[in-house]
């Protein structure tokens, strides 16, 4: 199913082999279901144990059966004792999240850290939803719980807080490859809107080691490097991202708006020009030039993108008209001065 890693979410049969229970036939709520009839998933008699549900599931996720699999993790909730609730939950958000059912994903999550407040796996993904959504005071809050509750898993003494942000907390923060790493990168995004750079940096390099696979963490920290101009390790960092995927749109973006900080417009016309027809390319390049305050050699690029394509005139036009009248006010200025 696309979008959906089975692999991870998987509940390692291995753990489970052993443990019984002593419930007879359980009543489930469905309340976190979503998907085809109950009725006609499967003829097997129910499951006698939390641990029986939970390889049901596992085999059904494993034959890309998910809407089984799904019903079987609900099933398993409902035994007593539940020994893997917190986990079986997060398995229920991922496949929500996995059919863009947020509200159902955003259910599960939040049944999970009520079961284990030190889920960092539901916390961070609590985090993701939330900044999506346009919460970015609570999707952090989320991911510096996600990132506490990491350190209490490694019996690390950190604590992170927003009054705590020096680099020295940071560095000290223990990582490892069960490290919730978009829980490190996504406080990291906030904390650069916020103008703190070296934290959200230090934030980004913890994510890599946490992944060293996640692409948006090097996108991230070049873009970081943008906004503070350091233009050179701005450019580092993006073309390591590119390295490993060289068709990545935002990398490709980010490495022109990079280039024309630089002063090198060919270069962005040319990154530009990868995904994107060249008058749109010209019109790009204009449009940044003048954002960056450089509206007359914004105007060249814009009369080629109405030479490019005359039907693509209103767009590149109305650029170039706001151009020469920002030109034409910096000479009233500099003339009255």
């Amino acid at each position: 199913m696309k979008g959906f890693k089975k692999a991870p979410l998987l509940l390692f049969a291995s753990l489970l082999i052993g443990c019984t229970s002593t419930s007879d036939k359980p009543s489930y709520d469905t309340s976190l279901y979503s998907g085809r009839p109950i009725d006609t998933l499967t003829q097997d008699p129910p499951p006698k144990s939390e641990v029986e549900a939970l390889q049901r599931g596992d085999a059904a996720l494993a034959a890309d059966n998910i809407d089984l699999a799904l019903y079987e993790y609900i099933r398993s909730l409902s035994f007593q004792p539940t020994n893997y609730k917190d986990k079986t939950l997060f398995t229920i958000g991922q496949i929500h999240l996995s059919r863009n059912n947020n509200e159902l994903a955003e259910d599960a999550f939040l049944m999970s850290i009520k079961a284990n407040p030190n889920n960092y796996m539901s916390l961070q993904q609590l985090g993701v939803i939330y900044t999506k959504l346009g919460d970015s005071e609570e999707g952090e809050t989320y991911f510096y719980r996600s990132i506490n509750a990491d350190q209490v898993r490694q019996n690390s003494r950190v604590t992170l807080n927003a009054k705590n942000l020096e680099n020295n907390d940071l560095s000290s923060l223990v990582v490892d490859s069960e490290s919730p790493a978009n829980a490190y990168m996504g406080l990291g995004i906030l904390l650069d809107v916020k103008g703190q750079y070296s934290a959200a940096r230090e934030l980004y390099n913890k994510a890599n080691l946490a992944d060293p696979k996640l692409i948006k963490v090097f996108i991230n920290q070049g873009y970081s490097y943008y906004m503070s101009g350091d233009y050179y390790k701005a450019e580092s960092s993006t073309q390591r991202a590119l390295k490993r995927e060289p068709s990545n749109q935002r990398a490709q973006n980010n490495l022109a708006l990079i280039y024309i900080g630089m002063g090198e417009e060919n270069k962005a016309l040319n990154m530009f020009s990868r995904h994107m027809e060249r008058h749109e390319a010209l019109n790009n390049v204009g449009y940044f030039l003048m954002l960056k305050g450089k509206p007359d050699r914004a105007i060249p690029y814009f009369k080629q993108a109405i030479d490019a394509k005359p039907s693509y005139y209103k767009l590149a036009n109305d650029n170039l008209e706001r151009a020469l009248s920002e030109v034409r006010a910096k000479e009233v200025i500099v003339t009255s001065n």
